[in-house]
């Protein structure tokens, strides 16, 4: 049968003309390359509303060829439905002006968005009051897997130099992405697979920019290659930086006297030391492109490495039990440097980060009729961060994880749209050497939703259902505190979770150009690794994390109101919220300290550099009630120019219900402020001024953080270099009033203040 199927097929091959011989082997190699991606390591991508090159070659009557392109549907939208008002895109010309150093630094000025900043070389965001392990970091629908949500000073592994758009959800599309996505997601779009061939056989850009805050220095290639059904995108950046250069002090001295009861403390003033930083990296992707179809892979890697503010631990030069009479001054330690140098008295805490990612995606357009898109996506992830201080290597982290997504796009019904998806997770997360604060574990999850929208009329109803599963398995049998007398804490083989969330939302268009939409999400999440299982310092954070394996799922219930109001002249953008969260998981500072060097806990400490503050894993009920507004307008239209207005402000209380009425520690404050631009097509500018209050409900055994005035300005230029190429210059200045300025959802804002008045200045290229 084998043989007789062999002779007839090239009995066909062969009765066909060369050209078309030719386009049915590109078909049959079409299919292969499709069915040659195993289904683990398939996984689907977010819908495109990109186009597909279709080529039809030549027949051999000599028809010249001709290059059609087939739109694919975007389900469930209508160019002339409004955009949900809970989901912000940052792409173009804004994006290139707020690219920063970090991620959140890049998302800061969104509505709703703050900066969990941990030094220059850290910046996580945090949406409406929430981060860590509820934040989704994304990287083209997969996601980091990184340790950022492990503690504070861990960077995100996602730079902003190479993304094409930022995508901001807070709403019921995040069911899509699992309970660590309950707070929201954040999805870093970089097109590394190439999902189109480029307009010209080679295209890019080329980016640089000089920061005068630090010297910091920032450039980027970008690479578009193929033709056809054949594309090729290849990649690299180099950042560095010094330190920063802050207006007043380092440390709040008066908030090591309230934490530490230290009054005698050695503090910097005008800049921050250890805060340079210096990273690289690179990518490289390939596609074939079918008629209905495509297959690509890429390959990335980046290597950062900066370091965290200085005072987190090290000995005191007025505490050293009677040597201090003996030593001498500071600034002359001839003879002494080995022993009492300055690394040794305070040891500088870098962090070595490297990641190695491989992405697979696939996608099959219509393949039957109601089948809009079947789509496969797979990431592997090979993380590692080694935490070095004095210059030796003291603890490394690894993580090596997969994830992969399988999704349907329907369109059965004409008024009805959705997608069935599955999505898994495997993790292997380490922690090995002297701080070894979470025990080696095995992670494995799996989650089957659905979303779903019903168009009728001015009304759209969206809804969505995810069941997931989960387990944690430790490697160790106890958790034990090397060289304390604390009692060791019993662990069990295997920690198991299953949770169900839910999404719905009602979006009506009242008018033509005013939409409401209302929604519901009742989102579940179970404990993360660090949150179970931490027990020992972390001492570039100044704590000291005690896990808790009795922890359950928190569920988290939002209700979202939002109204968009888009005219000629004007636009108003409104969103009230309420999250009620039970069990909520969070680190309560206990009030206690741990002297690292004679490993015991007490109630006050006796040196600021022997001891760090005490934080165990707890849950309570809390609340969350918030909102985001934003007005624009054009006041004038002027020969150079629209004059614009943009009045924006957003805010969200955190606290405790039922039992413990406190604040939720490291919550943003009160914004508001006004932005003036004058733009046209060639060029624009803005001046921005942000008006941050004091954050007056800072948790307990926190410190209030001061109100700041933020201005900042920006500009650029477009310029035309024939058909061949496009450069913008641009430039931007940030805390021109150079505040003083704490972050009140930082970890270190009281060791390290933002930085200081900096200028911007960059080029663009497009080619």
């Amino acid at each position: 049968m084998y043989k007789r199927f062999k002779k007839l097929f090239y009995v066909f091959l062969l009765s066909q003309p060369p050209i078309a011989r030719l386009r049915q082997w590109r078909n049959i190699i079409s299919i292969l390359l499709i069915m040659s991606i195993p289904y683990p390591a398939l996984a689907a991508d977010n819908k495109s509303n990109d186009f597909i090159l279709k080529t039809e070659l030549a027949d051999s009557a000599g028809n010249e060829a001709a290059v059609h392109l087939k739109p694919i549907t975007i389900i469930g939208i209508d160019s002339n439905q409004p955009t949900q008002s809970n989901t912000s895109i940052l792409k173009g010309r804004l994006l290139h002006l707020q690219r920063s150093d970090t991620l959140g630094r890049t998302l800061e000025k969104e509505l709703g968005v703050s900066n969990a900043s941990f030094g220059p070389g850290v910046g996580i965001p945090v949406i409406r009051g929430l981060t860590g392990s509820r934040i989704r970091m994304l990287q083209s629908g997969i996601g980091s897997h990184d340790a950022a949500s492990l503690s504070p000073d861990h960077a995100v592994a996602i730079d902003p130099l190479f993304a094409e758009e930022i995508t901001i959800i807070r709403g019921p599309e995040t069911v899509r992405y699992g309970g660590n996505a309950i707070g929201g997601v954040v999805d870093v779009k970089d097109h590394r697979i190439p999902e189109r061939a480029p307009k010209n056989l080679v295209s890019g850009s080329v980016e640089s920019r000089y920061d005068t805050n630090g010297n910091g220095t920032n450039s980027a290639v970008k690479l578009n290659l193929g033709k056809d059904w054949l594309a090729f995108n290849l990649g690299g950046f180099y950042r560095s930086r010094g330190d920063i250069r802050i207006p007043g002090k380092a440390i709040d001295e008066h908030f090591i006297a309230q934490q530490y009861g230290l009054t005698d403390i050695q503090n910097i003033s005008g800049k921050i030391p250890n805060t340079d930083s210096e990273s690289n990296g690179g990518f490289a992707g390939i596609s074939w492109l079918g008629d209905t179809a495509m297959a690509g892979m890429s390959i990335s890697h980046v290597d950062n490495r900066y370091g965290v503010p200085r005072g987190s631990h090290g000995l005191d030069p007025n505490h050293l039990g009677g040597l201090e009479l003996i030593l001498p001054k500071l600034n002359d330690l001839t003879g002494f440097e080995d022993i009492f140098g300055p690394q040794a008295l305070f040891p500088n805490i870098r962090l070595a980060m490297r990641q190695t990612r491989y992405d697979f995606k696939s996608e099959w357009y219509e393949p039957i009729r109601g089948i809009e898109r079947i789509g496969f996506r797979y990431g592997l992830v090979d993380y590692q961060h080694t935490e070095i201080q004095g210059g030796l290597p003291f603890t490394k982290f690894k993580n090596e994880a997969g994830e992969g997504r399988f999704e349907i796009d329907h369109h059965f019904f004409p008024r009805l749209t959705g997608t069935f998806g599955v999505q898994w997770i495997g993790r292997n997360f380490s922690a090995l050497g002297v701080e070894t604060f979470v025990p080696e574990t095995k992670q494995h999850s799996l989650g089957f939703y659905t979303t779903q929208q019903y168009t009728w009329n001015r009304w759209i109803v969206s809804g969505g259902v995810r069941i997931e599963q989960s387990r944690v398995n430790p490697k160790a049998s106890e958790l034990r505190l090397r060289g304390s007398a604390l009692p060791p804490i019993p662990l069990p083989d295997e920690l198991k979770y299953q949770t169900t969330s839910f999404s719905s939302s009602l979006q009506r268009n009242l008018v033509d150009d005013l939409t409401m939409t209302i929604s519901f999400n009742q989102g579940k999440r179970s404990p993360d690794i660090q949150e179970l299982l931490s027990l020992g310092p972390h001492l570039s954070i100044r704590s000291f994390d005690i896990g808790n394996v009795q922890l359950k799922n928190e569920t988290m219930n939002m209700v979202d109101l939002g109204f968009d109001w888009k005219k000629e002249r004007f636009s108003l953008r409104v969103n009230g919220y309420y999250n009620r969260t039970d069990d909520f998981i969070f680190q309560r500072n206990t009030g206690l300290v741990y002297e690292i060097d004679n490993e015991v806990i007490r109630q006050q400490c006796v040196s600021k550099a022997e001891c760090v503050s005490i934080f165990a894993y707890d849950q309570q009920d809390a609340e969350f009630i918030g909102y985001e507004s934003e007005f624009g307008a054009t006041l004038y239209k002027l020969p150079q120019g629209d004059l614009l207005l943009t009045l924006f402000s957003d805010y969200v209380r955190g606290r405790f219900v039922r039992g413990m009425h406190g604040d939720v520690p490291r919550m943003p404050p009160l914004r508001y402020g006004i932005e003036l631009g004058l733009d046209n097509s060639r060029w624009n500018s803005a001046l921005r001024y942000t008006r941050a209050e004091a954050q007056n409900h800072p948790g307990e055994n926190e410190t209030i953080t001061k109100g700041y005035h933020l201005l900042t300005v920006s500009a650029d230029y477009q310029m035309k270099m024939g058909k061949w190429a496009d450069v913008w210059l641009f430039a931007k200045g940030t805390n021109l009033l150079n505040e003083e300025i704490r972050s009140s959802v930082s970890f270190l804002r009281n060791f390290a203040p933002e930085p200081g008045r900096s200028f911007v200045l960059g080029l663009r290229a497009t080619f």
